[in-house]
């Protein structure tokens, strides 16, 4: 693999943050503090396009441009929507139903849905038959969504994307698809050039940009379209794939995340898309972790789902039981989750 893309995508990121940054009042691209958001200072929103247009620029010369074509347009839409959302707030349901018609460009573009879906524990699938397109658009839908909902802490949103693209571009490299994986390590290392400015490091105590709208969905959407290519058959092609459930791994953090908040909170009779502080990171820092340490836990829980899943994958293991113990592992979750919000709760009373 070629590393000049890599860098030159680290750098052109690093620096566009640094540049946007500067023009981002006149902009109209700030993040205003308010009860929910606790940063001191308005915090420019500039982090996604940074990242977006530091890949556009690094993957140019990469000679993939039918590959990546497919998936340009459902990118730039959510990009778009991004942009204008983190400039003017746009309401939450005409931004779902633009996320869903960019989520049903994206399957029929890239050719691939979720024909079936592995039996936990067990050897068989099960064929979703008329399922198979509403299924998959959940499924991208769910995932951009999740992605934008665990952008609360310094890091946290960049460090689970570059730890997925970056496992997706492992799991590329390994059943043979190069150019999948050069995509996957040159929007790994945008995100880790945007990275730089946003998490918590020994020499800066806050984040300097944010990611934004922009960023969670444009980024969403390209490692779904990853997602896709890598695990998904293609009727009359024999092509290596991912299994799913491995290519889904790295990703388990926000959506798993997003599945137990949206469940409590329905649970309570609430707004599942409603935004509060009663993510898991939320949950950790009421715990008394501060904010490195929180962010470093997500991100080495990240990690350990995903090399964990490669590892029984590589080693042979069945995707049924590899789907069955991430299913079982995300129930016994969710019920920690919840116990441990109400021994908070009533810690606090």
């Amino acid at each position: 693999m070629t590393l000049w893309p890599l860098a030159l995508a680290f750098v052109l990121a690093a620096l566009a943050c640094h540049v946007l940054g500067r023009h981002a009042a006149r902009l109209h691209l700030l993040d205003e503090p308010d009860a929910r958001k606790q940063h001191g200072a308005p915090v420019p929103v500039v982090g996604g396009i940074a990242v977006v247009l530091a890949f556009v620029l690094a993957s140019s010369g990469l000679r993939l441009h039918g590959l990546l074509a497919e998936a340009s347009g459902p990118v730039l839409l959510m990009f778009a929507v991004g942009v204008i959302d983190d400039a003017r707030d746009l309401p939450a349901r005409f931004k779902l139903l633009l996320q869903v018609l960019a989520a049903w460009w994206l399957v029929q573009a890239s050719g691939a849905s979720l024909h079936s879906l592995p039996m936990p524990f067990m050897s068989g699938h099960l064929v979703l038959g008329a399922f198979a397109l509403p299924l998959t658009v959940l499924m991208v839908v769910a995932v951009i969504n999740a992605i934008n909902m665990i952008d609360g802490l310094d890091g946290l949103a960049g460090g689970c994307l570059s730890i997925a693209a970056l496992a997706l571009a492992l799991a590329a490299q390994l059943v043979g698809r190069n150019d999948l994986a050069l995509v996957s390590a040159t929007l790994c290392a945008a995100v880790l050039g945007f990275l730089l400015w946003n998490a918590r490091w020994p020499w800066q105590t806050r984040a300097r940009v944010f990611l934004g709208d922009a960023g969670a969905l444009a980024v969403g959407m390209l490692l779904c379209w990853l997602v896709l290519k890598l695990s998904l058959f293609w009727q009359g092609f024999d092509v290596a794939r991912v299994p799913l459930t491995v290519a889904l791994a790295p990703l388990a953090v926000p959506v798993i995340d997003l599945i137990v908040v949206a469940f409590w909170r329905m649970a309570e009779g609430r707004n599942p898309m409603q935004a509060d502080r009663g993510h898991s990171h939320h949950l950790l820092l009421q715990m008394g972790l501060s904010t490195v340490a929180a962010v470093r836990l997500m991100w080495l829980a990240a990690a350990l789902i995903a090399a964990l899943t490669f590892g029984a994958w590589r080693a042979g293991v069945q995707e049924g039981r590899l789907f069955g113990v991430l299913l079982a592992g995300s129930l016994l979750y969710l019920v920690w989750f919840r116990l441990s919000w109400l021994r908070v709760r009533k810690g606090q009373g």
